[in-house]
């Protein structure tokens, strides 16, 4: 009978051991400094990409989402604008992952020509 209860032991032992424990992570999107309207698309906590217009409301009005996000999975920020933002200290766009910035950009990234301008940032959580 001790045989038994030490296998079945053994066996519970291993089975909760080798039960994996998917952690999520807060993934927060975040743009200051911008005063004109933009758009803004962004990955969610199941990798549908959302896209949304935003129109500021003030110089120092910050747009925030946030997502709870596995481990090892993609986040993408897109954002679309026409203010330069070349003489805005107050401009950031970026991806934090529990609190800590992991993307950020103090300008933009590509000028499309007619006043246009882009940032792309694309990481995945860290395991």
């Amino acid at each position: 009978m001790t045989k038994y209860i030490i296998t079945f032991i053994i066996i519970a032992i291993s089975m909760i051991s080798c039960s994996k424990d998917e952690q999520t992570n807060k993934v927060e999107y975040m743009i200051t400094g911008l005063t004109d309207p933009y758009l803004i698309v962004m990955l969610d906590g199941e990798g549908n990409s959302i896209s949304e217009n935003v129109t500021p409301v003030s110089p120092s009005w910050e747009y925030s989402k946030s997502y709870d996000m596995t481990r090892g999975e993609a986040v993408y920020l897109y954002v679309k604008f026409k203010e330069n933002t070349d003489d805005s200290p107050m401009f950031s766009a970026g991806i934090i992952i529990d609190n800590k910035y992991r993307y950020q950009r103090k300008g933009y990234d590509i000028n499309t020509g007619d006043s246009l301008f882009e940032i792309k940032m694309a990481g995945i959580v860290p395991l």
